[in-house]
């Protein structure tokens, strides 16, 4: 059943017409209380709201503050709630939504500036999983440390993460639970967890460290991380397996 906002949008803006946002604004040092401007611009073939959010910027009104890089979804500094949903501007294109298109700083961050939130928390959180290489001995000079491409395949899903936050932004734990590193931080986990290079007893101390009350027994399988990633990655999944293996694990008592 669509709801009353729902009800009151327009059809997609056309290729080439206009488009109008409604677009978060909050100056610190200027505002009392966040509120909302609304923005008419000209639309061009293949605009992204980034591509809008620029113009408006820089034909309108040049104290409209948003974060953006390469543009071209790899950065993931430009996440934003488009109309409701988590969403890189960058990627989103005008055309595809209803107007007037709503565009607000990620739910569940701290807004510095209009639609430029803190990241700093996040970065602790992916930071706390210790995300990077840990092999069980130091390489002996020439030595490699090789793949398999099957193991490789089994980590392909949770490698094109980008760190942009919109799957914390989506997530409930995440939000009322400042120890739960949050599923982009426990995709970058599982991405570690489960490389076949980093040996068993890394391996084990991974899990160990997962599987406090604050860890991937926190995660409430909504899937809410999983529909809004840009690049398509499951972080729910890869708890729901490291769930598993971690009771798996503990019912092993014939060891």
């Amino acid at each position: 059943m669509a709801t009353t906002q729902e009800t009151q949008r327009s059809e997609p803006a056309t290729a080439e017409g206009k488009a109008e946002l409604d677009v978060f604004r909050y100056i610190p040092e200027e505002d009392d209380e966040p509120h909302t401007e609304t923005y008419e611009i000209e639309t061009f073939e293949g605009m992204t709201v980034l591509d809008a959010l620029i113009k408006i910027r820089d034909e309108q009104d040049s104290s409209l503050t948003v974060r953006h890089s390469c543009r071209m979804a790899r950065c993931g500094s430009d996440a934003v709630y488009i109309n409701g949903t988590q969403r890189l501007a960058c990627n989103t294109q005008v055309s595809e939504l209803s107007q007037p298109i709503d565009v607000e700083p990620l739910p569940r961050f701290d807004v510095i500036r209009d639609l430029v939130v803190e990241m700093n928390e996040f970065y602790d959180r992916m930071e706390s999983v210790e995300p990077w290489f840990q092999p069980d001995h130091e390489p002996e000079t020439g030595e490699e440390y090789l793949q398999s491409p099957e193991n490789r395949k089994n980590i392909d899903t949770v490698l094109d993460c980008i760190w942009c936050g919109a799957c914390t932004s989506s997530c409930s734990p995440a939000a009322t639970d400042s120890d739960f590193p949050g599923p982009a931080a426990l995709a970058k986990a599982y991405r570690f967890y489960k490389d076949e290079r980093e040996g068993e007893e890394t391996r084990k101390r991974r899990l160990e460290m997962l599987e406090s009350s604050h860890g991937i027994y926190r995660c409430h399988t909504q899937f809410n991380c999983t529909e809004v990633c840009p690049k398509g990655i499951s972080p729910t999944e890869a708890i729901m397996e490291m769930s598993r293996d971690a009771v798996k694990e503990k019912l092993r008592f014939w060891r």
